[in-house]
């Protein structure tokens, strides 16, 4: 059930399109009612319904107010692997939920499936998710190759690595963490992730990569006080 919905502002009235007007209707809010909501870009929007309808539904705003980044300017960045969408999906779910500030759905030797047709796909996932955990600031997310995480990584980047160092405790304020595929890294990935970033090991276990992505955001986010 979201907590917050989505809406396009212009002037004093608030638009819904098709996939918000479903979203009321599911939780039957109707003419009249109020509801809170956001465009994604930190404003916040108490608006009365006014019309519902088939695809489409409107209302007036009554109160708007922007809500702030957080006042330490922290970044969390996720680099997740292009895999099996069930995976993918749930990951992007829960670094939404976690205060992930930008994701990059990650072409590796192992994981090279192609979301480019499935944008719109994505950006309503990161919406929901935004909606449900009641979030005015909706994280970006980009398609790239292996080879271009050195160009868009921050310098205190992390990759998930068995044989890696011990989490740190002093992380900096702007964090990437780099997560492998099922198939792992190729020795070639390896090598380059070794020469610019730096590995950690979260344990004894091994765990999916799904699993150790979400226990090191959650290590991040705690960190950089994200949730």
């Amino acid at each position: 059930m979201p907590n917050i919905f989505f809406c396009t502002v212009d002037n004093e009235n608030a638009f819904f399109d098709s996939h918000e007007t479903t979203h009321f209707k599911v939780v039957r809010k109707k003419a009249g009612d109020i509801v809170i909501c956001t465009d994604g870009n930190g404003n916040k929007y108490k608006v009365q319904i006014k019309q519902l309808g088939k695809k489409e539904s409107f209302g007036s705003i009554l109160e708007s107010k922007y809500i702030g980044e957080e006042k330490n300017n922290s970044r969390l960045i996720l680099f997740a692997p292009s895999g099996k969408w069930e995976r993918l999906r749930w990951l992007i779910e829960k670094a939404v939920e976690l205060g992930v500030d930008k994701i990059y759905i990650t072409k590796t030797k192992f994981s090279n499936r192609d979301y480019s047709q499935k944008q719109d796909k994505i950006n309503f996932l990161i919406r929901d998710s935004c909606k449900q955990c009641a979030r005015f600031h909706f994280p970006k997310f980009e398609i790239i190759n292996f080879n271009d995480i050195t160009e868009v990584a921050p310098a205190n980047t992390f990759f998930l690595d068995f044989n890696g160092k011990k989490i740190p405790e002093e992380i900096g304020n702007n964090v990437g963490l780099i997560v492998g595929p099922e198939g792992g890294f190729s020795e070639e990935e390896i090598k380059i992730l070794k020469q610019n970033f730096v590995g950690i090991v979260l344990g004894r276990k091994i765990l999916r990569f799904e699993t150790a992505a979400l226990v090191s955001l959650s290590y991040f986010s705690l960190k950089l006080s994200k949730i």
